[in-house]
């Protein structure tokens, strides 16, 4: 088998990738990276990752790092297979705005649910407790960015628009640690976010890497 993702199945960025391989039902090869005993520091991983970080898919002799930009590689590479996750590469609008909303993502989103999850999970996962007025301050500003995103979803149905696709993936697995981390009222409080991860969490692919 060519396919192999390197990873661990408890990482955020390993489980987009998971997600987008569950949603095109490719099969593939999976190495668990032990992040917590250093294995991806260790040089033979280096020597692929030079970031050393998680996860990593090798397709052949073809290596590629960054979540984000796996996902989008799988889903072209498998556009013909299950569901289309990407715009038609014709339809330059399209595209521009899964660019856009992609870049929402990353930028709006993704920065204070890692601050905020590192308060609530991580840092007392050390031993480290939680800074609560910090907490409080990250809260306020992701409220600022989910209000803008619950309008949004009360016109469309998924992130980009009528289709759930690579962006709706983007978000989830940070989406579910937010919860796990007791931070679901950030969802369910606001009625369209709450509706729209009813629907991304009952897919199969979910469930699957979920399971």
């Amino acid at each position: 088998m060519s396919l192999k993702l390197l990873g661990h199945p408890l990482s955020i960025c390993t489980r987009r990738v998971l997600l987008v391989l569950a949603e095109k039902n490719v099969k593939f090869e999976f190495q668990t990276i032990d992040f917590l005993r250093g294995e991806h520091k260790e040089s033979s991983y280096l020597e692929s990752h030079p970031f050393g970080v998680i996860p990593l898919l090798e397709d052949g002799s073809f290596k590629l790092y960054e979540s984000r930009a796996v996902g989008e590689y799988l889903a072209t590479k498998y556009r013909d297979d299950g569901p289309q996750l990407l715009p038609p590469t014709e339809d330059v609008e399209k595209c521009a705005l899964f660019r856009q909303w992609a870049s929402v993502e990353y930028s709006q989103f993704s920065p204070l649910a890692e601050q905020l999850l590192m308060q609530k999970m991580f840092n007392p996962m050390r031993g480290i407790p939680c800074d609560e007025p910090l907490a409080l301050q990250i809260i306020k500003r992701l409220e600022e960015k989910l209000d803008v995103l619950d309008t949004i979803l009360g016109q469309q149905p998924f992130m980009v628009g009528e289709s759930f696709s690579l962006v709706d993936i983007f978000y989830m697995p940070m989406v579910d640690m937010l919860y796990q981390a007791g931070q679901r009222q950030l969802f369910e409080d606001r009625s369209n976010l709450k509706v729209w991860w009813g629907k991304v969490s009952t897919r199969a692919s979910w469930k699957k890497i979920s399971a």
